[in-house]
């Protein structure tokens, strides 16, 4: 069974700040628009921290707060976040590993945690103008305590209720990175999701009541063209270069030295 997918436009800016050399400072705002009608139809702000141990190993937490606009009075849903990546090279490839979980207030129906494992690859520089560089990312998801769901045979009879923890998403992005200035990232590129069944069918979504034929926590399939842009501050604190005694005086050339002595 495949719901009805649905094409969205996401646009985002973001503002990165180095505060040490290990630590990161991320605030950003990301606007979601629906299709049918053409509206904004949820604003998300964030802030994350960023710890890297090494070049090749972050961790970090973070908050994001989601809400409607044309709608004020509902209530706004909030996300903490607590991330980790690693990355690594295979020749010319860069390849990033990254995990995240994600905890939902209010839940949602079909999860209140949610598991994320991301696999991105891209290539160093190509010579391309504005240092364009594509990539690919796939991303699985992993649900966790939802709303419970009454599940049942094809009799129509009870058999259990519990939430549709599971294996139940995937997205994959392809898109380009490049630097319209200094400082200055930007990034063009079209992202799909699907979700799925896979395993205990007493834990799934997108389930069919064999009374009437309606259909419960229908999968939430859609594509997304989205656009985002970035920008690196450093505020962090530079020490004055040391200066040595004597290095004040000016330079004397050979012929000088040989004149004084």
């Amino acid at each position: 069974m495949i719901a009805q997918e649905d094409l969205k436009l996401w646009t985002g800016h973001s503002a990165q700040a180095k505060l040490t050399k290990e630590w990161r400072l991320n605030v950003g705002q990301l606007l979601l628009f629906s299709q049918e009608p053409f509206e904004l139809s949820s604003l998300q702000n964030s802030a994350r921290v960023t710890y890297r141990i090494n070049k090749r190993i972050s961790t970090g937490l973070g908050y994001i707060r989601s809400s409607d606009p044309s709608d004020p009075d509902q209530e706004a849903r909030n996300r903490l976040t607590g991330r980790f990546r690693l990355n690594a090279r295979l020749g010319k490839l860069r390849i990033a590993n990254s995990f995240r979980a994600e905890w939902h207030f209010p839940e949602r129906s079909k999860f209140e945690y949610r598991l994320r494992y991301g696999f991105r690859i891209h290539r160093g520089n190509w010579g391309l103008p504005l240092k364009t560089t594509p990539f690919i990312t796939n991303e699985l998801h992993y649900y966790l305590s939802g709303k419970p769901l009454q599940y049942r045979d094809e009799f129509g009879e009870k058999v259990v209720k519990q939430s549709p923890n599971g294996l139940h998403a995937h997205r994959i992005t392809l898109g380009v990175r490049f630097r319209p200035f200094k400082r200055a990232n930007a990034s063009l590129s079209y992202m799909r999701q699907t979700e799925f069944n896979i395993g205990n069918k007493y834990r799934e979504i997108h389930v069919v009541d064999p009374r009437n034929g309606r259909i419960r926590r229908q999968f939430n399939n859609f594509s997304v063209v989205m656009f985002r842009f970035s920008y690196q501050l450093d505020l962090r604190k530079k020490s004055p270069r040391p200066t040595s005694i004597g290095s004040n005086f000016p330079k004397t050339t050979p012929k000088q030295a040989v004149a004084i002595k």
